[in-house]
């Protein structure tokens, strides 16, 4: 007991020179508020902060200071303490022999609170290690009197430290003016840190000074710990010797539970009460999670009104490595109480982590098996990380921990980094998926290859171009290895074609359609037509449309018919579309872009297929002219990396050049753009220049869009534009009209006149408005007529009459008649220009 220790007028701290102390929390001691508590775990500078406050002066009068042990958990050898202290400072007197006795085992304490209850001038009583200040009863008990005593007497000063959170500063705070200095204000930043490194002579950077703050929660004792062996090391920085001082820390803990607690809490990432409880399965652990929480070893965040707690990283780093060292049987228990929890949850990630860190393998495969599209493409890092913890024994005999181990981790980044989240969500396409099981395939396809074409499969519906080309790629190089499967060969083949199709790399994927191993595969006698014929004929159908071949109409016709509603059918719907569009009458248009609208409903929302085909709902539309229908249909079109070309076509289609120009001009910039998106954008910026008078912009524009349809072979685009104005912007070069595919013409284009076209001139909504202003006199009737707002009528209006140079009706109708008089032969829609 440390009442046999003569007590001293000035603290003589146990803390090493070398220390690093914030002078605000020196400045907040020395506001000399009547109750001061501070209070942090072990290590956490608690006694350095009050002997570098006393040794710089203090409070400016008599100090008493007392060190407690664990003899003070009895409150009269806690009083007794305290009264021997203040005898050896003379602040009490010793008890005379004579003195009347007072009631057994408190005449300490009645001597104490009479002298310092009486005291007249100012006294600071300083108690560290105040968490051993009497247990339970007696804890709140000695509690009471000392912040009574502090309440009546102005001129006594208290400050303790503690580890502990006691009524002291909860009830003691509402009675007196107290002053809290919690773990948060202790611990220590990356600067403090570094300032720290200094005095010790340890080189670290700011960066490593971060690492050390942000990795011990700014655990003083902790971070000097680390700093003085690596001194000891050569100076270099080494994370590792944190474990020894987190071990000696959990050792000297009393208490079982607690320690039990630490350990066990420490495994996942980040818990709740409900989680603490099932770690720690006893009537104590809320105690024990208040207390560890108060005394700042835990981190807290409300998050989707669910209070979370945390250990800072290295700790638990430690923590874990002590309890996989100590006590391995225990963690694995804790992984599979985890694993439960999480599966409940329907938390098929965490699930899988704890059932490897469990060795549950058949669990673990069986959420690969379910998740498998989910878990490779939303969380690749996870997954590689994982799979390196599995056996090599156990990855031999399971095909998806061989894929994650050995073919997912070849598709991240090199050096670690975390590879940016892929702009969709696969959705639920179990249904795709499990067509290239073995049970569908008949065993055509080994277990490695379906993983691989899944994966494949999955990314292209995620976003992922590039993973998605690395898993069919991977797959096709597997199955052409010395006995390789053919099957597997024909579908990751095809997988790579539909992928640069759908990426709208459409020579590069007709290249891929030409493969022989695809030899005769559209042949209904062939032996894998039935698995590989119907996305062979999508990829085909998709090319033939992209590039507007010949055959695409037969091609479109091969398009199998699907029984499940799921993105490869959409995707059969979508192409169907935009092949009518491009030919069809008003009735067919209009048929086509109502089965488009029911197709959404089939897929899941906000998914790339949805997209892709709300956005075709919309090219077809225009493309029948009926731009108000359009635009309704984007209403709530978001914008994103397959759309921001929809909506620069339809600011276009509206008469608003300039806007149209800037939105397509931002989307160039967007990355991620497909080479359709890319032409699309180009052929806006160049046909609103050209409508606004601005040739030579008009004309470099429409250079970029030809390039990017050279390097891709992509004709459809160019359709965003009036056949006019793409002759006019393509001049007298052949190569670039040869561009435009034989035999189509929008339906919307005007006749040539003169030398010089309407459409050339005007947008086809403007040539709407010029039609119908033959009929009607005012913006009132034409917006009628044409289904749109008066407003928008105006601004059409307004637009015609500034490019055709006039200011009335009745001159824009008489420029149309010179123009029509001056008219060359009119060349049929469809027929040669040349």
């Amino acid at each position: 007991m440390v009442a046999s220790l003569p007590a001293v007028l000035e603290l003589r701290p146990r803390t090493a020179r070398e220390v690093e102390v914030d002078p605000a929390l020196i400045a907040m001691l020395d506001a000399r508020a009547p109750l001061t508590v501070v209070r942090g775990p072990r290590g956490y500078g608690k006694s350095t902060l009050l002997g570098a406050w006393l040794s710089g002066g203090g409070p400016g009068h008599p100090v008493v200071s007392l060190a407690l042990t664990r003899e003070a958990n009895d409150a009269a050898e806690f009083w007794a303490g305290v009264a021997g202290a203040l005898e050896a400072a003379g602040v009490l007197q010793r008890e005379r022999a004579d003195a009347a006795p007072a009631p057994a085992g408190d005449t300490d304490r009645l001597r104490v609170l009479g002298a310092l209850g009486g005291r007249r001038t100012p006294l600071t009583l300083v108690l560290d290690s105040y968490h051993h200040a009497g247990r339970r009863e007696a804890a709140a008990e000695i509690d009471d009197d000392l912040v009574e005593l502090v309440r009546q007497n102005d001129q006594l000063y208290l400050v303790v430290a503690t580890r502990t959170m006691r009524l002291l500063e909860t009830s003691g705070s509402l009675s007196v003016d107290a002053t809290i200095i919690s773990p948060q204000n202790l611990r220590l930043d990356a600067v403090a840190v570094a300032a720290l490194a200094r005095r010790l002579g340890v080189p670290v950077s700011g960066r490593d000074a971060g690492r050390l703050a942000e990795g011990f929660g700014g655990w003083p004792a902790a971070v000097r710990d680390v700093l003085v062996r690596s001194r000891s090391e050569g100076g270099q920085v080494n994370l590792a010797l944190a474990d020894e001082y987190i071990a000696s820390m959990v050792r000297d803990l009393r208490h079982e539970a607690v320690r039990s607690f630490l350990l066990r809490a420490a495994v996942p990432e980040e818990f709740d009460a409900e989680v603490a409880q099932l770690l720690a399965p006893q009537d104590t652990t809320p105690q024990i999670l208040r207390n560890v929480r108060a005394a700042g070893l835990l981190r807290e965040e409300i998050r989707d009104g669910r209070r979370t707690y945390s250990f800072a990283p290295i700790v638990r780093q430690a923590l874990v490595r002590m309890l996989a060292e100590s006590r391995p049987d225990e963690l694995r228990e804790v992984h599979r109480i985890l694993m439960d929890h999480h599966a409940r949850a329907d938390d098929h990630l965490r699930v899988l982590v704890h059932a490897i860190h469990a060795g549950a393998w058949e669990t673990a495969e069986r959420v690969l098996e379910q998740q498998w599209h989910h878990i490779v493409t939303e969380e690749p890092v996870v997954l590689v990380a994982a799979a390196q913890l599995i056996p090599p024994e156990v990855v031999a005999a399971h095909p998806r921990f061989r894929v994650a181990r050995e073919d997912v981790t070849g598709s991240l980044p090199p050096g670690g980094d975390r590879p940016p989240a892929p702009p969709w969500r696969t959705g639920d396409i179990r249904g795709i998926t499990a067509e290239f099981a073995p049970q569908r395939t008949h065993g055509r396809v080994d277990p490695t290859s379906v993983a691989l074409l899944q994966w494949g499969v999955a990314a292209v519906l995620a976003g992922d171009e590039s993973a998605a080309l690395y898993a069919f790629g991977r797959a096709r190089s597997r199955a052409q290895e010395p006995g390789g499967n053919p099957t597997s060969a024909r579908l990751a083949t095809v997988g790579l074609a539909l992928t640069h199709a759908i990426y709208a790399d459409a020579d590069i994927a007709a290249r891929w359609l030409a493969d022989p191993v695809l030899a005769g595969a559209d042949r209904p006698d062939h032996e894998d037509h039935a698995l590989v014929g119907p996305w062979l004929a999508q990829a085909a159908a998709l090319v033939a449309l992209d590039r507007l071949d010949e055959d695409l109409a037969e091609r479109v016709a091969a398009l199998p018919q699907r029984h499940r509603r799921d993105e490869v059918w959409a995707l059969s719907v979508l192409v169907s579309a935009l092949h009518a569009s491009l030919d069809g009458g008003p009735a067919d248009v209009a048929r086509w872009a109502a089965n488009l609208r029911a197709a959404r409903h089939y897929l899941p929302r906000g998914g790339l297929t949805e997209v892709l085909v709300r956005t075709s709902e919309v090219e077809v539309l225009l493309a029948g002219g009926l731009d108000a229908a359009a635009r309704k249909a984007a209403e709530d079109l978001p914008v994103s990396v397959v759309s921001v070309a929809t909506h620069a076509r339809l600011t276009l289609a509206a008469g608003d050049h300039r806007r149209a120009m800037a939105r397509a001009r931002a989307a160039l910039e967007m990355p991620g753009l497909t080479q359709r998106s890319v032409m699309e954008c180009w052929l806006v910026v160049a046909a609103a220049h050209h409508a606004l008078g601005e040739r030579v912009p008009a004309r470099a524009a429409f250079a970029h869009a030809v390039r990017a349809g050279e390097s891709s072979g992509l004709r459809r685009p160019f359709l965003v534009i009036p056949r006019g104005v793409f002759t006019a912007l393509a001049g007298a070069d052949p190569q670039v009209l040869a561009m435009w595919p034989a035999g189509l013409a929008p339906a919307h284009d005007a006749v040539a006149v003169g030398g010089e076209e309407l459409t050339e001139i005007l947008t086809p909504r403007e040539l709407e408005v010029l039609q119908a202003l033959h009929v009607h006199a005012g913006a009132v009737a034409v917006a009628r007529e044409l289904g749109l707002s008066v407003n928008t009528a105006k601004s059409h209006l307004r637009s015609i009459y500034h490019k055709m140079r006039v200011t009335n009706r009745a001159e824009a109708l008489r420029r149309a008649e010179e123009l029509d008089r001056s008219a060359q032969p009119a060349t049929v829609a469809g027929g040669s220009d040349e």
